[in-house]
């Protein structure tokens, strides 16, 4: 499967020129690779390959998109990046991890599987939020404030280890 978010982020704790309420437009795509495992508390890791950008610089590589469902607090649907470049503020370069993560109200996703239905994320409104980390000190965040996906079940990365060799004849 393939998808692609575009998603506006309303800065809530700035860092060097961004400042408090300017708007950042981000943009995600992602394929997944068909693997994926089960994490704490419900959550499944899904191992997906794609980029995410936000800004006109900040750009990092997306390898993991995680889901609850069925949870009890929330359901969660979060797009995470890791390798980021193109931030840097006093000298301290913002590398990452970046995180588009999206709250949904407990019981909205059927299972823990990333939706393909435009809907289903859409309905993912009880919180949504984005952050870049810097070391664990600092960070660029905001709040999602327009986010719109669109997503074709039909492509889909071919990851099984079997398909890297062929089968003795």
């Amino acid at each position: 499967m393939t998808c692609s978010l575009d998603f506006t982020v309303t800065v809530t704790q700035g860092a060097g020129m961004i400042r408090p309420g300017t708007p950042l437009a981000g943009r995600a795509h992602f394929t997944t690779t068909g693997q994926s495992y089960p994490a704490g508390g419900g959550a499944r890791v899904h191992i997906v390959q794609g980029e995410m950008r936000i800004g006109p610089d900040i750009t990092g590589e997306v390898w993991a998109v995680i889901t609850t469902a069925g949870n009890p607090v929330a359901d969660l649907l979060a797009v995470h990046a890791r390798h980021v470049t193109g931030m840097t503020v006093a000298g301290l370069a913002y590398r990452g991890p970046m995180t588009l993560n999206l709250y949904g109200h407990p019981g909205h996703l059927p299972a823990p599987t990333i939706p393909t239905d435009p809907a289903q994320w859409a309905a993912m409104d009880l919180r949504r939020s984005f952050a870049l980390h810097a070391y664990g000190y600092d960070r660029l965040a905001g709040a999602v404030t327009a986010l719109s996906v669109a997503c074709d079940p039909a492509a889909m990365i071919d990851s099984a280890p079997e398909s890297a060799y062929r089968a003795a004849q």
